[in-house]
């Protein structure tokens, strides 16, 4: 391969990072750089930058592969959530028998029932 060519490989690399590239011409300029002519090291900088970015491209393209991802995910959590809340709320519920009644409240709404039955007027 003549210098000449190498040469136009390099201007093609400047192309691409300038964005004035065809999709034919940057899979062309990607084959060439897996040659065994780009193999120099007028090309590592450029192989190295084109890889990195190919790379940085597939790691945040989003997944066709599962498009309700994100709604799975979301319901996931909202579930997780209200257990949460809902067992939250269990524990502050408390049972106790008042004036032969069972009654099913918060605990400190009970004690305070509970002493004022205990301390009222009516209670033998």
């Amino acid at each position: 391969m003549t210098q000449h060519d190498l040469s136009y490989w390099e201007e093609m690399a400047q192309r691409y990072f300038l964005a004035e590239t065809t999709d034919e011409e940057e899979q062309r300029l990607r084959k060439f750089l897996c040659t065994k002519e780009a193999r120099n090291s007028r090309f590592d900088e450029i192989r190295a930058t084109l890889s990195y970015l190919h790379v940085s491209r597939m790691q945040h393209k989003p997944s066709i592969k599962h498009p309700f991802r994100t709604l799975a995910i979301a319901a996931c959590l909202s579930a997780v959530a209200f257990l949460g809340w809902y067992q939250y709320q269990q524990q502050n519920i408390s049972s106790v028998r008042i004036a032969g009644q069972d009654v099913e409240a918060d605990a400190s709404l009970l004690m305070e029932r509970q002493l004022t039955e205990m301390f009222s007027s009516t209670n033998p």
